[in-house]
Formats: structure tokens, C-alpha cells, sequence
């Protein structure tokens, strides 16, 4: 049962429920008051009573939940998921300016280190470039560093770690690791950087690569690991991580939700999953996601850009890039999961980042860069693009300046990722039961002029609950990441701890991107 209750006057277990508004009307509460407190400690309790079991709860408690699935909607009309592309700020943030960049930059991963650097920097950049001089051979790739105040703009310190052409002064880490002894000496490709705070202060950077192992046999490649204490001195390990070799750039990172290190890759056009309790050991990876009958014919994936995001619980974004290969078109799209293992692409004909007009540095070919960086209330992902369709990259086309790749840079307003959207003919949804905390209920959703959103308390078995139904809410209007909702005037609520109800939303003209209960 959701709540144990013996039989007891109206009064008795109203107060034993709500204590503060007793002790707010001096220890006397009203009989009005008393009613409503206890007609709404009945309907939130009804589905539970005479041995009726209630469906499943989700249970949220008071965290933020976001409408990036079906998860929360239960029963609709007029409802649809729509991916919400963020704002191309058209920034170049980084460019090809040296010798060893004169071919083309690749992938990158950018992060959040506060104080890591000299107690004040804040972002970091790992990236990889490749030189005309050098291409195509094993030693064409330099692992190169870039660091940012703003996340914007970004400067390549001369780092005196490596000499390239008789010169130190450079941003290069290394351009080969491993070890030369045996054979397996090999440049770094698609590697994807992550800090390790759960790991020894020699190895609270980690990475993943494509690695030369010659002791493996033929083919050599497999997926190498590597470690650093600082993020700039980097030791491989000396077996391969995971014996299998995947292409585009690697994803990996230590999943707080179950203490495992997990990583991704692309395997054969789809991407693929492995996860583990130690970094150095691995199983081969398991296809996750792949392009469905509703995607182009002849399309496939390129990249995993597995993230998961920090600011709500247990959401996990993907950011492959969809290869169709006639008209040659290479653009980034969004896939979702709350387990990092089940997948889904809401609103997937629709592009997260779509490629740029022509004549424009990305209107070619388009990879999500690795991180996700918040400033206040916006989030920043970083991206590369290129004048050059995919099957344009050859070393006669990438030495032309005109057509260098670059990385940039595109926002959105926090959380706002994907949506529930009703248009101006209205709509509206009911979600499953929910098992939350709190006294008060916020949502992040934008109202489009003229439009409105009311909000409705049900029980479990989905009845109004008195003084909070769809009719006694305030509408909403406006666009705002947290706005308090309001029946007749009135924001707060008092349920049991744990208290157990559905939400139903009638909507027009509305983008509605989540929702919290919270105590203050």
C-alpha cells in the first residue's frame, strides 16, 4: 500500500499528514480545511485501497525530468515529440594554422576542468590534426591541446613536449605512443578524452583510441586506453582495452549510475556499447543503435558522441552523424536512452545539427565534438564542419585552404533538447503514475503567443483530485525555464511523503520541455 492508515476521524489523520498547516492555524485547522486535506489524502490514495493494484509509478522524487521520450506520456491527443535543434552561433572556434594542422583537424573533445590548469582556466580542448607532409601514414596525426576562459575563445600554448621540424614550441602531446620494442608504435586516431575522479591522481584522465598492437596478429588495430595524471602527459596501456577495432571517434566515461566504465564505438555502420569495472578490460562491443526503415535508403551512422548529461538523472544523448549516400549528405542527429543500453530517436527525420548553406565552412560534412559545457543557464556543444562532402575528403581537396575543416560552436537554453508540442489546434496528455517529493510543481516550457497550457492533479486511477484539476489551474503563458504552477491563485500542495498521481496536461500552441516537484 502506498500508506498505512487505520480508521481515525477526518481531522486526526488530516493533521498527522499536515502538520505544518495545523501548526500554522495555531494547532485549530478549519473543517474546510480539514476536508480538503482529507479529500485529497483519499484520492491519492484511492488506487491502493480494497487490494486495487495501481499500475507502476515512475519515480521521479524532485528531480528534473525531461520529455525526451514517451516515458511520461501515458495518454495523448494531439501530441508530438519534436527534437529542438539547438542555435548555430556560426563561431569558428578553431581553425588549421600550423604545419602540423595543414592537412585537415578531426576529432576533438572539449570539457569542464575548473582549476586543473593554473587554478583559474576552465575549459580544455583535446584534438587531433593531420599534416599534408605526413599523409597518409602511421605517422600522420598529432594529438594536440587548446585551452579557453570562456569556451569560446581558445588559444594552442606552446607546450615544449614534442619537437615537430626541429621545434618544441608547439601544442603537440605526441604524434605515436605505445611502444616502439614490438612493433606497436602507433598514431592516435578517434580518441575521446574523459576525467576519472573516482580513479588514482596518476590516472584521473583517461582516453580511448584506435592503438597498433603487433602482437595481436593481423589485422593489428584493436581500441588502446590511455591514462595521465594532468590531461598533457599521456602512458598507453600496454594490451589492447578491448580486442576489436572500431572506427570514427570513441565515447567513453565512468557511469556514476552503476560504478561502470563504458565505451562506444562504430562497428560496421552502427554503434556499438561495452561496458566493464576496470578500464582495461573490455568485451567486444554490442550494436546499440542503427538507422531504421523510416531513415533515407543507403544511409548509415558515422560517430558515437555518447554523452551523458549532467543535469537530470539517468539521460543519456547520442549524437551520431546520419551518411546518406546519394545526395552525399553527412548531418548530426539525436538519440535518447535513460540506461545508456536501450535507445531511441525522437523525431528522427529531423537533423539536431543540420549542415549549413552553401558556401557556408560547414554545409559539406558535420561530427559532434565530445562534451557538453554550461554557462548559467546554457548549454554549449561543439561541432566540426566542412565544406567537403564525405566522399570529397582526399589529400588534393584538403589542402586547399578554402575547404579546411573547422570547429564551432552551437547553443540551447538549458534542458531544452526535445519537446511535447501542441500546435494551435491544442492537445493533450496524461502521464502514468508518478511517486514524487515536494510541495510545489515548475515546469521549462515555452508558450507561443496567443497559446496556453493548463495542468490537472489526477489520482492514480487518473480522477481529478479536488482544487487541483485542469479547470482550477492558472494558465500558463510565456516562456520560462522554471515557472511555478497555480490553481485558483494557490502554488502549494501537501501530500503524503511519496505521494503517488498523474499529471494531465492540456496544451495549445506549446513547446513543453520538462517538469520538477520541488520543496521550495
Amino acid at each position: 500500500m502506498l500508506i498505512e492508515r487505520q480508521d481515525m476521524p477526518t481531522s486526526q489523520f488530516a493533521r498527522s499528514f499536515f502538520p505544518a498547516a495545523g501548526q500554522a492555524a495555531g494547532g485549530n485547522l478549519s473543517i474546510n480545511a480539514l476536508l480538503i486535506s482529507a479529500l485529497i489524502w483519499i484520492a491519492v490514495t484511492a488506487s491502493d485501497r480494497h487490494g486495487v493494484r495501481a499500475e507502476t509509478p515512475v519515480d521521479v522524487g524532485n528531480h528534473n525530468q525531461l520529455f525526451i521520450d514517451e516515458l511520461f506520456v501515458a495518454e495523448s491527443h494531439g501530441i508530438a515529440l519534436k527534437v529542438q535543434p539547438p542555435r548555430k552561433t556560426h563561431e569558428i572556434i578553431l581553425k588549421s594554422e600550423h604545419p602540423w594542422e595543414s592537412a585537415t583537424l578531426n576529432w576533438f573533445t572539449v570539457l569542464q576542468d575548473r582549476g586543473c590548469i593554473d587554478g583559474e582556466s576552465k575549459y580544455r580542448m583535446w584534438y587531433e590534426a593531420y599534416d599534408v607532409e605526413g599523409w597518409p601514414t602511421a605517422d600522420d596525426t598529432s594529438f594536440c591541446y587548446a585551452e579557453s576562459r570562456d569556451g569560446v575563445k581558445w588559444t594552442k600554448p606552446e607546450l615544449g613536449l614534442f619537437s615537430y621540424q626541429a621545434s618544441n614550441r608547439n601544442n603537440i602531446l605526441f604524434r605515436q605512443i605505445g611502444s616502439a620494442n614490438d612493433g606497436s608504435l602507433s598514431r592516435v586516431h578517434g580518441t575521446g578524452v574523459f576525467i576519472d575522479l573516482q580513479a588514482p591522481a596518476a590516472a584521473r584522465f583517461k582516453a580511448i583510441s584506435q592503438g597498433i598492437f603487433a602482437n595481436r596478429g593481423a589485422p593489428p588495430h584493436r581500441i588502446a586506453g590511455m591514462y595521465s595524471p594532468d590531461g598533457l602527459k599521456w602512458t598507453r596501456y600496454p594490451e589492447p582495452i578491448c580486442d576489436l577495432f572500431a572506427d570514427s571517434q570513441y565515447s567513453g566515461f565512468r557511469d556514476a549510475s552503476t560504478g561502470d566504465y563504458v565505451i562506444y564505438g562504430r562497428v560496421a555502420g552502427q554503434i556499438g556499447r561495452s561496458s566493464g569495472a576496470d578500464f582495461e578490460h573490455f568485451e567486444n562491443l554490442t550494436p546499440v543503435l542503427n538507422v531504421t526503415p523510416e531513415d533515407p535508403a543507403n544511409s548509415n551512422l558515422y560517430n558515437s558522441a555518447v554523452m551523458k548529461y549532467p543535469y537530470a538523472p539517468n539521460i543519456y544523448f547520442m549524437f551520431p552523424s546520419l551518411f546518406q549516400r546519394i545526395p552525399d549528405t553527412l548531418d548530426i542527429r539525436l538519440a535518447v536512452s535513460r540506461d545508456g543500453v536501450h535507445w531511441t530517436r525522437p523525431d528522427q527525420s529531423t537533423p539536431f545539427i543540420p549542415l549549413g548553406a552553401s558556401g557556408e565552412f560547414d554545409s559539406g560534412s558535420l561530427y559532434m565534438g565530445q562534451g557538453i559545457l554550461r554557462d548559467d543557464d546554457q548549454i554549449s556543444f561543439y561541432y566540426s564542419g566542412s565544406p567537403l562532402k564525405h566522399e570529397e575528403v582526399t589529400l588534393e581537396h584538403l589542402a586547399k585552404r578554402e575547404n579546411a575543416r573547422a570547429y564551432s560552436r552551437v547553443v540551447t537554453p538549458l534542458d531544452r533538447f526535445v519537446a511535447a508540442v501542441a500546435g494551435r489546434e491544442g492537445g493533450n496528455f496524461t502521464t502514468p503514475p508518478l511517486r514524487f517529493t515536494g510541495n510545489y510543481l515548475q515546469l521549462n516550457v515555452k508558450v507561443q503567443p496567443g497559446g496556453h497550457l493548463r495542468i490537472g492533479l489526477l489520482d492514480a486511477q487518473g480522477q481529478p483530485i479536488p482544487g487541483y484539476s485542469v479547470n482550477d489551474c492558472i494558465p500558463v503563458v510565456g516562456d520560462s525555464l522554471s515557472v511555478r504552477v497555480k490553481w485558483n491563485d494557490n502554488d502549494e500542495f501537501e501530500f503524503p511523503m511519496n505521494a503517488v498521481m498523474r499529471l494531465q496536461f492540456d496544451m495549445t500552441s506549446v513547446e513543453l520541455y520538462g517538469f520538477q516537484f520541488t520543496d521550495q
